[in-house]
C-alpha cells in the first residue's frame, strides 16, 4: 500500500517541476556532449592530417637518400670531382626523369667539392663559390665526411637535403648534394583531401634573399606555389600568430574551414616551418555524432512526456491503479530480462552479431524460403588474415576492439534482409538471400576494399584482410551443413592461394582438401622414416673460381613418388606445423656431413641453412641451435642462417631479439631474396645483417635488361654504403658472371658453375674447387 505521505510526493506539481528542471538540465547536457563529441572529432582529424603530413616528409627525405646513395658511386660523377670537368655531367635531365616518373617532383643536385667549393650545379651555370663559408652542413662534411639527410633553408627556398660523402681510392674528394622542394608534398596532400599553405619561419627572410615565389605573409615566407587564394586570405586577415599559437585546431564557421598548423621542427630541434592544414568542414562525416545527440534529445523528451503523463495519471488515479501499474511495470522489466536473455543466447558477447546458433537457423530459413520461390542464397564464408599475429604482437584486448571495428564495418556493407554473424574466433559468415554471382562480387569487392582502409585502435594502426570463400544454394549443396563446409572448403583455397582474395566453391576443391589430408599424413610419415635428403649448391668466389661456401638445401625422396623438389612440400609444411622438425633435421645432418669433410681437409667454406619463421618465433630454437652446435661440434662461425627479405620486415621484437642471440652465438646471417620486397633502409640498420643475396629475378635478364641493371647497381651500393657482404644468386651465363664482376660482387651462386649436388657429387666439386 502506498501511503499518504508518498502520494503527496508523487502529486502532480513536484512531478511537473521536476519535468521542467529535467528538460532544461537536458538540454545544457546535450548541447555540452554534442560540443565534445565534434571537439574529440576535430582533434581526430587533426591527429590525422598531422600523421599523414609527417609520414610524406618522412618518406620523401628516405626517398631522396636513396637516390643520392647511388650517385655518390657513379663512376662519371667520381671522375668529373676527380677531374675538375664537368662536360659529361647532365644531372639536369635526371632531375626531368625522376619529375616524370617518380613522386620525387623539382628535385635538383649539386657537387661540392672537397674544400667546400659549389663545383657543379644542375639547374644553373654559378660554379666555384666557397660553400663552407655559409653553410654549416657543408663545413661538418669537410670535418668529418658522412651521410646528411636535412631540411634547411636556403636563399631560394627551403628544401630537403641530402648530401653524401664521395669517395676515390678511399680518399675523400667531395660529395653530392640533392636538393628538393615541398610541391610534391603539396600534392600528396591535396590528392588526400587536405590544402595547406606552407610557411618558412620568420627568422629565414634575410636567409631568402632570391626567394623563388616571392610571397609573403608578415615576415613569414610562403613556399609552396599551389595554394588556395581564398585560404591564403584567411591566414593574412586572421595574422600568423593567430595560427601558431598552442590550440591544437581552429574552426572557421564562417569559410567552413577545419584549420590546424603543424610545426617542422629543424636539427637544432626549433621551428623551421609551419604546415597551416585545411580540411572542408562538408567533408567530415557528422553522422554519429547526429545520431548521439538525436538518441539524446529522444530520450530526453520521451522521459519528459513520461513524468507530465505520470503526473496527470497519478493526479486521476487511486491507490488500487497505482498497485495496478507497479505489478504492470514488474510484469514489463520481467520480460524485457527474458527478451535480454534470449538475445544474450542468440547473439555473439563481443560483436553483438547473431552467433553460430542463430546464423544456422537464419540459413536454414533462406534455404526454405529460396526453395520455394525458385531462388539462390550466397555463402560467404570469411577468414581474417594475420588475425594471430595481432593478438600475440598486441594483447587480447586490442583484438577484440579490432574484431568490433571489423563487425561495424561489414555491418554497413549488406542490405537489410541479409545476414552477418560471427561464427567463432576471427571467422564471420553472411548469408545473402536472392542473390546472383554478380551481386555476391560485388559485396565481396565491396569488403575487400572496406578493409584496405587501416583500423585505429588504441592509437594503433592495424592493418588486415579476409580471405574468402563462397558457396551458393542450391549449385554448391541443399544443406545448412554442406553449404557451409563448402563455402569453408572454397574459403582455405584462397587462404592457400595468397589470402586477401575470394575463391568461388567448385568439385575440385573437395579433390584438394582430400588430397591435402594424403599429403598431410605421407609428410609425417617422411619426418619418422627419415626420407628426406641434404643437397648442397656451391658458392664460388668469381675472381679466383674458389668455393667460399655451400647452401644446404632438401629433397624428399618418397618411396613411391620419388624425388619430390622442396616447393612441393615446404609451404605446406608451414602451414601445418612440420616445418620445425624438418629445418632441424635439415640442420643436423648438414652440419654433421659438412663437419666430415671438413675432417678430411677438405674445403668448404661457410654452411648456409635456410630458416623459416616459425623456426625464429620459436621459444626454444636459439637453445637448441646452441645445443646442436656443441653435440656436433662445428664452429659456429662455420655457419650462416639465410633469412627472407618479408621476415625482416615483420621485424617483431622477438623475431629481433632471436636474430641478436644468434649474432651472440658467433652465427653470421643473410638475407635472401633481396630486393623482391621493400625493406626500410632502417631495417637494414638496426638489424644484425651481415650479407645481401641479390635474388635471381633481377639476374636472369642481365645484362640486357636495363631496369635490372639499375637495380643490381643500386643494391650493390647500398651494400658498400651499409659495409655488408654480397652474394648474387641464380647466375646462369658467363654473361651474367661477368657483369656482376665488373660492378664490384664477385661471390656468385648458380648453375653457371654447378646446380644443387649430392652428398657424393658435392665432394668431388670440392675437391677441384679447392
Amino acid at each position: 500500500m502506498i501511503s499518504k505521505k508518498e502520494l503527496n510526493f508523487f502529486s502532480p506539481k513536484p512531478l511537473i517541476l521536476i519535468s521542467i528542471i529535467w528538460l532544461v538540465v537536458g538540454f545544457i547536457f546535450i548541447t555540452s556532449k554534442v560540443e565534445t563529441l565534434k571537439s574529440e572529432k576535430y582533434q581526430n582529424l587533426t591527429t590525422e592530417a598531422h600523421d599523414k603530413l609527417k609520414t610524406l616528409i618522412n618518406e620523401k627525405k628516405e626517398a631522396l637518400l636513396f637516390v643520392t646513395l647511388p650517385l655518390a658511386n657513379d663512376i662519371l660523377i667520381k671522375e668529373a670531382l676527380a677531374k675538375r670537368n664537368i662536360q659529361r655531367l647532365n644531372l639536369l635531365k635526371f632531375s626531368d626523369n625522376l619529375s616524370k616518373n617518380t613522386s620525387l617532383k623539382g628535385t635538383w643536385f649539386q657537387l661540392i667539392s672537397s674544400d667546400g667549393k659549389s663545383f657543379y650545379r644542375s639547374w644553373i651555370d654559378k660554379r666555384d663559390d666557397d660553400l663552407s663559408l655559409i653553410r654549416d652542413d657543408v663545413a661538418e662534411m669537410i670535418r668529418n665526411p658522412h651521410v646528411i639527410s636535412s631540411i634547411s633553408a636556403g636563399i631560394f627556398d627551403i628544401t630537403f637535403k641530402s648530401m653524401v660523402p664521395i669517395y676515390k681510392n678511399d680518399n675523400f674528394i667531395g660529395s653530392i648534394e640533392a636538393i628538393s622542394n615541398f610541391d610534391s608534398i603539396d600534392l600528396k596532400m591535396r590528392d588526400a583531401g587536405y590544402e595547406i599553405i606552407f610557411l618558412a619561419d620568420k627568422k629565414y627572410k634575410k636567409l631568402l634573399i632570391e626567394p623563388s615565389k616571392k610571397t609573403f605573409i608578415s615576415d613569414y615566407y610562403v613556399a609552396n606555389s599551389n595554394y588556395n587564394k581564398e585560404h591564403f586570405e584567411i591566414v593574412k586577415t586572421k595574422g600568423i600568430t593567430h595560427f601558431l599559437n598552442e590550440m591544437p585546431f581552429h574552426v572557421n564557421e564562417e569559410k567552413n574551414k577545419l584549420i590546424s598548423t603543424y610545426h617542422l621542427m629543424g636539427v637544432d630541434d626549433k621551428e623551421i616551418a609551419y604546415f597551416i592544414i585545411f580540411q572542408d568542414l562538408d567533408a567530415i562525416d557528422f553522422s554519429s555524432i547526429s545520431r548521439v545527440r538525436d538518441s539524446l534529445i529522444f530520450f530526453l523528451f520521451s522521459f519528459f512526456v513520461f513524468l507530465i503523463l505520470l503526473s496527470f495519471y497519478i493526479y486521476f488515479t487511486n491507490e488500487r491503479r497505482e498497485i495496478q501499474q507497479r505489478n504492470i511495470n514488474l510484469q514489463k522489466k520481467v520480460q524485457t530480462a527474458a527478451n535480454e536473455l534470449e538475445h544474450l543466447s542468440r547473439h555473439d558477447h563481443l560483436t553483438n552479431l547473431p552467433n553460430k546458433t542463430l546464423l544456422i537457423d537464419r540459413l536454414e530459413h533462406s534455404i526454405n524460403v529460396a526453395s520455394k520461390n525458385g531462388q539462390k542464397v550466397s555463402i560467404l564464408f570469411l577468414d581474417l588474415d594475420r588475425f594471430k599475429e595481432i593478438n600475440d604482437t598486441y594483447n587480447h584486448e586490442v583484438g577484440d576492439k579490432l574484431l568490433q571495428d571489423i563487425s561495424r564495418r561489414l555491418k554497413k556493407l549488406i542490405k537489410e534482409e541479409d545476414t552477418i554473424g560471427r561464427f567463432g574466433g576471427d571467422e564471420f559468415i553472411i548469408i545473402l538471400n536472392n542473390s546472383n554471382e554478380t551481386q555476391t562480387v560485388e559485396v565481396v569487392t565491396n569488403i575487400m576494399s572496406a578493409m584496405s582502409e587501416p583500423f585505429n585502435v588504441n592509437k594503433v594502426k592495424l592493418h588486415t584482410t579476409f580471405s574468402i570463400g563462397i558457396s551458393i544454394f542450391p549449385d554448391d549443396g541443399n544443406s545448412r551443413d554442406i553449404l557451409i563446409r563448402n563455402a569453408d572448403t572454397a574459403m582455405y583455397e584462397a587462404k592457400s592461394n595468397g589470402k586477401n582474395r575470394y575463391q568461388f566453391y567448385d568439385k575440385k576443391m573437395t579433390e584438394l582438401a582430400f588430397e591435402r589430408t594424403t599429403l598431410e599424413s605421407n609428410l609425417r610419415k617422411a619426418i619418422q622414416n627419415e626420407e628426406f635428403e641434404v643437397y648442397f649448391q656451391p658458392k664460388i668466389d668469381a675472381r679466383v673460381d674458389k668455393v667460399i661456401g655451400l647452401e644446404a638445401l632438401i629433397r624428399w625422396n618418397h618411396p613411391e613418388l620419388g624425388l619430390i623438389p622442396p616447393v612441393k612440400f615446404i609451404p605446406f609444411a608451414e602451414n601445418i606445423g612440420l616445418i620445425i622438425e624438418i629445418d632441424r633435421w635439415m640442420m643436423r645432418e648438414a652440419a654433421a656431413q659438412v663437419l666430415l669433410w671438413k675432417k678430411e681437409n677438405i674445403v668448404c667454406g661457410k654452411l648456409s641453412i635456410n630458416v623459416s619463421a616459425k623456426q625464429l618465433e620459436d621459444d626454444n630454437y636459439v637453445e637448441f641451435l646452441s645445443q646442436k652446435i656443441n653435440d656436433i661440434g662445428i664452429d659456429p662461425k662455420d655457419l650462416e642462417i639465410e633469412i627472407t627479405e618479408g621476415l625482416i620486415m615483420k621485424h617483431s621484437l622477438h623475431v629481433t631479439s632471436t636474430l641478436n642471440a644468434i649474432r651472440e652465438l658467433g652465427i653470421s646471417i643473410s638475407v635472401d631474396d633481396f630486393g623482391t620486397g621493400y625493406s626500410s633502409l632502417s631495417y637494414l640498420k638496426r638489424l644484425p645483417i651481415d650479407k645481401l643475396k641479390i635474388d635471381r629475378s633481377f639476374v636472369k635478364d642481365l645484362p640486357h635488361d636495363k631496369d635490372d641493371i639499375a637495380i643490381v647497381k643500386t643494391i650493390i651500393a647500398l651494400a658498400n654504403n651499409l659495409s655488408l657482404e654480397l652474394i648474387a644468386e641464380g647466375v646462369e651465363t658467363k654473361e651474367q658472371r661477368d657483369f656482376l664482376l665488373s660492378e664490384g660482387c664477385h661471390n656468385i651462386q648458380g648453375y653457371f658453375y654447378s646446380k644443387p649436388l649430392k652428398v657424393n657429387e658435392c665432394r668431388e666439386f670440392l675437391l677441384n674447387y679447392m
